[in-house]
């Protein structure tokens, strides 16, 4: 686990060396066990790397040179010691344990294909002299980030924008500006996706590719290694069972080959208690985590504490202080670099940085939801046609007076529900993806020159299955939400402690099984993600079954209102509005005294402007 940084010129730079240097202490703390720097005679192509060693601590030194090939690589390849031993099969000799080393000569072997063979999670960078070409890859989850910039004289890469931009504005002497693409998708979403990033000609590799770049003329092309399997039912119940059974094994074995001390994240949920009774087969040493506010008692520790002591793993409750948590915000809202508003990460923060003294490895349920069709926002197709079918004036709520609607929770989900209603189940699934802004709410904020058409991904939308609702709302979490929310958040908080994150649900053959799974087995009469219950109540006792999920809820809505008011004021001032140009001041003004007055019901949009404010402000544009 690591943070790689790189760049390739068509002339000679004598600043390389130092320009290396520095894009690898901007990550530091992705890796803050190792450096390494590669750089060829002509100072043309510089490869560089902060280390977090876990895998053959000694002896994995990075950037690795073997044959024709300079490499670099940020991730865990879990399925490495199979592949090894496939390797030497063909007459390969290793000399460490590590999984690079394993990497390397996959792709001597197998080329680019050699992405299809790992399952893990991964961020590499390939300079291949034969070939003369540089490869760029990523997992297929996003799970580790890569961010790129290419021009007619130069390429850059990072692990992190914040390396990425101190290469950008040392080679352009200029500051990056921001994309009103990933401006507008932020305030619909309150991330930003891939292949998007907040500033313009600055990329994200996506999902499962690698690109390709010409060492003599920085041409660039790209291609997908994997892409999920089209969805085929094969299983019946017991089938599905017994196979799910065994690849949750063997992904939970194969994620805990490690000495150091682990940690998993315990929510008290069905899918980090499944996790937790096979750490207790696997790894018993596990600790187990849980967050515990003392401002509410709407948490889940109680609930982890019973399944930690049932499985036989020990437990410990993490006491979450809000006022300490504020004074940390600004910190931890920087260090993401890009505007972005999923205020769960305020706790993911918390409890990796409680443990970051005895923890280097964290483990959690992430994914299973999006595996297994786990989201309550899934079944909003069928809700919507019974809608449409039998009462269709209910499927436009803005004639309604809104504001007289009380500002609690059941009565914000059932309008929110209503207002994403569209014309069919393909547009349901749309417009439930962006929990934001409205186009027309959005477009009379921004100024006219910053309202934009969201092409980009609406044209990947629709390459997905829009006949069949589930599947189609399943890909594009699996593409959108999760490169560009769930694991942002898990990755950049972790590497902001320091500790490696793993996500045993993620397994690339457990999204190549679900898929396989009739729908029946996913949602069934209302019910989400079926089977995995099914599965949870094959290891628990039905006490653990009934035990209705509270869930941790970090209290934006009352910050924004209350101590946080006076700031978001402040950002959104007419006169700080009219400095930065970008929204409409009066309407935005204006606007968010209005979403004020409901903070419950607005608290998403409330969020996602006043945590890009503070992005901007720390950007000091």
């Amino acid at each position: 686990m690591c943070g790689i940084n790189g760049i390739l010129a068509l002339r000679p730079m004598v600043s390389l060396p130092s320009l290396i240097k520095s894009m690898n202490q901007q990550l530091y703390q992705r890796g803050p066990d190792d450096e390494g720097i590669w750089l060829n005679e002509a100072q043309t192509q510089g490869m560089g790397m902060r280390r977090l060693a876990i895998v053959d601590a000694n002896f994995a030194q990075q950037p690795w040179r073997e044959q024709d090939i300079c490499l670099c690589f940020n991730g865990e390849i879990y399925n490495y010691q199979a592949l090894k031993q496939t390797l030497m099969s063909l007459g390969y000799q290793f000399r460490t344990e590590s999984d690079t080393e394993v990497l390397a000569k996959a792709y001597l072997y197998w080329g680019t294909s050699c992405f299809e063979h790992f399952d893990g999670m991964f961020a590499i960078a390939i300079m291949d002299f034969k070939l003369n070409k540089l490869f760029l890859a990523r997992d297929i989850n996003g799970e580790k980030p890569l961010y790129y910039y290419c021009n007619h004289e130069f390429v850059i890469w990072s692990s992190e924008l914040k390396g990425l931009l101190c290469g950008f504005e040392a080679l352009r002497e200029k500051r990056a500006s921001i994309s009103p693409e990933a401006l507008n998708w932020y305030f619909r979403l309150g991330f930003i996706p891939a292949p998007l990033s907040i500033y313009q000609s600055i990329f994200k590799v996506q999902p499962a590719q690698y690109l390709s770049i010409d060492l003599a003329t920085l041409k660039v092309n790209t291609a997908n290694f994997w892409k999920i399997p089209n969805y085929i039912p094969q299983f019946n119940y017991q089938e599905a069972l017994s196979s799910l059974n065994r690849l949750i094994q063997e992904s939970v074995q194969q994620q805990t080959r490690t000495n150091h001390a682990s940690g998993l994240l315990l929510s008290g949920g069905i899918d980090s208690s499944i996790l937790a009774y096979w750490f207790s087969k696997l790894n018993p040493n596990v600790c187990c985590f849980s967050l515990q506010t003392q401002a509410s008692r709407k948490d889940e520790s109680f609930l982890a504490q019973k399944i930690a002591q049932y499985v036989g793993l020990k437990h410990e409750i993490i006491p979450l202080d809000f006022t300490q948590v504020q004074q940390q915000l600004s910190e931890t809202l920087h260090y993401f670099d890009e505007p972005y508003s999923d205020s769960s990460a305020i706790a993911s923060n918390a409890v990796l940085q409680w443990v970051k003294k005895d923890i280097k490895l964290m483990y959690g349920g992430d994914g299973a939801d999006e595996v297994f069709g786990g989201y309550q926002r899934y079944l909003m197709p069928i809700w919507a046609d019974k809608i449409r079918q039998y009462a269709p004036f209910l499927k436009n709520i803005n004639h309604l007076p809104l504001y007289l609607f009380p500002d609690n929770s059941a009565v914000n989900t059932m309008l929110k529900f209503f207002e994403k209603i569209g014309k069919n189940s393909s547009e349901d699934v749309w417009n439930i993806s962006q929990m934001g802004m409205q186009d027309a709410t959005l477009n009379a904020l921004l100024l006219p020159n910053w309202q934009c058409q969201t092409n980009t991904l609406y044209r990947l939308f629709l390459t997905y299955p829009l006949d069949n609702p589930l599947a189609l709302a399943r890909l594009w979490d699996k593409q959108i939400a999760l490169e560009g929310d769930m694991l942002v958040k898990t990755d950049r908080m972790s590497m902001r402690a320091s500790i490696e994150y793993r996500t045993p649900f993620l397994s690339k053959y457990l999204w190549e099984f679900s898929q396989k799974l009739p729908d029946t087995l996913l949602i069934q009469k209302g019910n989400t993600k079926y089977l995995l219950k099914r599965y949870h109540s094959t290891l628990f006792p039905e006490s653990f079954r009934q035990a209705k999920k509270q869930g941790f809820e970090v209290p934006i809505a009352i910050w924004l209102s209350t101590s946080l008011k006076k700031e978001l004021l402040r950002l959104t001032s007419i006169d700080f509005l009219r400095k930065q140009d970008l929204f409409e001041p009066l309407k935005m003004h204006k606007q968010v005294h209005c979403f004020l007055q409901k903070p419950q019901r607005y608290k998403f949009q409330l969020w996602s402007i006043y945590c890009f404010q503070k992005w901007y402000l720390s950007k000091d544009y």
